[in-house]
């Protein structure tokens, strides 16, 4: 077996045919709706008790850092500058520009074991340098993976490489929407993350179509917002959510109890999580549906399409729409790269025209639902990217969208009891907050910036 240090030393010598990984990440928005109601929290063990005792709110109680101090240091002390990494960056090569032999960047790839890994190091982000004295080597070298941490490299003697989580705070807040024209639009006027609408979609779209938005649709939403050094960093999870349509409101709480595997509950304690979910991708339009008659874009002549076509962008996660155990994982004339699942003895779920597999994903893999399988692509026959979903029942195909699928069995008994206790609470805190159109909105934000 190979020691540690011809490991390292293998990874050195790879380091220029090893580029940072290319990884799409979707900012976490730092915005606020106007309508926040809050509460600062410590993360306690029972945090749903913690998520209903709202309290006046206490924002300037978020601590300040003070000014010239960052990552522990006080900067107005150091030379700093940065360099945003691109692709094919080599953090080893680098650091060797910046005046580090080889054997020092040997040392400092041994002390990040277990520690940080540095393939994950991301392009777009940046690594700041410090140094006591301008136009000598640094000293110190900050990367932050994400804002909740950051890695600290000592760039001398002893070359020590520590990873250092940040003090989060959490307060609670809550946003509302009108849609006059849809979703993601609502979302925007308040400010809202990308993270914020993919926990509501996540929690209310087996209740919730969001593929036919009407205009006039409202939602409300309580959440956890997380704080890093006084500055909003992204969010926690959702604590009450409602969705409105046609005077019919759809539910979301996040109820946690020893036991129970599902941790949100529509309004009468069912699982807002359905069994199954309607669709295998988060954001999509259905470009072609359930047919026995189509006329196939690509063969050209009417050959029935027993499955349901999602359009998507190349690359998007395509989901298990319920815990199983995949079958197949491979590529195969018209279907392309595709993956089946077997669910129980009634139902399986085929996904075609991937791009590619989700890591792991092979015959006799466990999924559980909503996990990601693969991704969107156009393999096989094809005119652009989407995925073609299909449904079995009992052996034969149908369409999943005319079908009366399993609910899910609710609560019951004395949990049952302590979940209406915690929903009628909940729901006195979602009365709370008013509904406000895009015109309310823009009106508030004017009025505050004539009063700064």
């Amino acid at each position: 077996m190979k020691s540690d240090s011809n490991q390292s030393q293998q990874w050195l010598r790879r380091l220029k045919q090893v580029g940072i990984r290319k990884i799409l990440v979707i900012a976490a928005g730092a915005a606020f709706s106007t309508c926040v109601i809050a509460a600062t929290l410590h993360l306690s063990k029972n945090r749903q008790a913690a998520a209903l005792a709202f309290a006046a709110p206490t924002l300037d109680a978020l601590p300040v850092v003070p000014e010239h101090m960052r990552w522990g240091f006080a900067t107005d002390e150091f030379h700093l500058f940065d360099i945003e990494l691109k692709s094919g960056d080599v953090l080893g090569e680098i650091l060797m520009k910046q005046g580090l032999t080889y054997p020092q960047v040997n040392t400092i790839v041994e002390h990040c074991k277990g520690k940080f890994n540095i393939t994950s190091m991301r392009r777009g982000r940046k690594l700041n340098f410090l140094s006591f004295v301008q136009g000598q080597s640094p000293d110190y070298l900050v990367y932050e993976p994400s804002p909740y941490e950051y890695v600290l490299f000592q760039l001398k003697e002893p070359f020590q490489v520590n990873l250092v989580k940040r003090d989060v705070k959490t307060v609670i807040a809550s946003a509302s929407g009108v849609l006059e024209t849809n979703f993601w639009q609502a979302l925007m006027d308040n400010g809202l993350s990308d993270e914020l609408a993919d926990g509501m979609i996540d929690v209310l779209s087996t209740s919730v179509d969001f593929y036919h938005q009407k205009q006039g649709d409202r939602f409300k939403v309580v959440y956890e917002q997380h704080y890093v050094e006084g500055e909003p960093v992204g969010t926690g999870k959702i604590i009450a959510a409602v969705y409105e349509r046609d005077g019919k409101e759809s539910y979301a709480f996040n109820f946690e109890k020893e036991g129970e595997k599902t941790t949100y509950f529509d309004f009468d304690g069912r699982p807002a999580r359905k069994a199954f979910l309607k669709s295998p991708l988060k954001y999509s339009r259905i470009s072609s549906r359930y047919n026995l008659h189509r006329l196939h874009p690509v063969l050209g002549y009417h050959k029935a399409h027993l499955g349901t076509d999602y359009a998507a962008p190349r690359g998007t996660p395509i989901m298990a729409v319920a815990e199983g155990t995949v079958l197949e994982a491979t590529r195969r004339g018209g279907n392309g790269n595709f993956v089946k699942i077997r669910h129980d003895g009634t139902y399986q779920t085929q996904y075609l025209h991937m791009s590619g597999f989700a890591k792991g994903i092979r015959p006799g893999t466990r999924v559980a639902q909503g996990q990601t399988i693969g991704y969107v692509g156009s393999t096989g026959l094809a005119t652009g990217p989407h995925v073609c979903f299909r449904f079995w029942k009992n052996g034969r195909e149908v369409d999943h969208l005319r079908l009366n699928l399993p609910q899910p069995e609710p609560i019951k008994g004395a949990v049952l009891e302590e979940f209406k206790v915690v929903r009628d609470q909940l729901i006195q805190q979602l009365n709370a907050v008013p509904y406000r159109t895009h015109e309310e909105i823009e009106q508030a934000k004017t009025e505050a910036l004539q009063k700064a």
